[in-house]
């Protein structure tokens, strides 16, 4: 009698752990949302769109270990860069928010283009593209830093605002 008990108080425990990581994920990603405006979440999402897509396969296209892209994109060694650019893709409003007024957003501001129509525009299409993929690969580590201090001080942070 006493083992069955043990036994229903056991799965009763592990079914608990299984809703309290569900309980922690969904407070985790609602922390996450709410330090940032809902117009500043939505203001950005084709630029991390496609800076997610670029990280991807920016990354994916390191494994050099049978050529660049010699297996299929669906396969095990993509699993890392989808990781990777899953919390760049969480994380990339907080990167972008620490990347503005920064060292390199202001150096990329302060150029000035000389030449032909398409050098000139050739030029601005490779800066854009490098700084989104910029953006993307600090997301993780930069993002995150970001969104700890916002929680930290409880702050929400929304486009033009001022550094802490």
């Amino acid at each position: 009698m006493e083992e069955e008990k043990n036994k229903v108080l056991n799965n009763e425990r592990i079914k608990n752990r299984g809703m309290d990581f569900v309980k922690k994920a969904k407070e985790f990603n609602s922390s996450i949302k709410e330090h940032l405006t809902p117009e500043y979440r939505k203001q950005f999402n084709i630029r991390r769109f496609f800076s997610c897509i670029l990280l991807f396969v920016f990354i994916r296209s390191w494994d050099y270990t049978y050529g660049p892209f010699s297996d299929t994109i669906l396969s095990t060694n993509s699993i890392l860069p989808l990781i990777y650019s899953t919390i760049a893709w969480k994380f990339w409003h907080y990167a972008y928010w620490s990347f503005q007024g920064g060292v390199i957003d202001n150096l990329s501001k302060s150029i000035i283009y000389i030449g032909s129509f398409w050098g000139v525009l050739g030029k601005l299409f490779l800066q854009n593209f490098l700084i989104l993929i910029w953006i993307a690969l600090i997301a993780p580590f930069s993002g995150i830093n970001t969104w700890l201090k916002a929680v930290k001080l409880d702050k929400v942070l929304f486009y033009g605002n001022e550094k802490w």
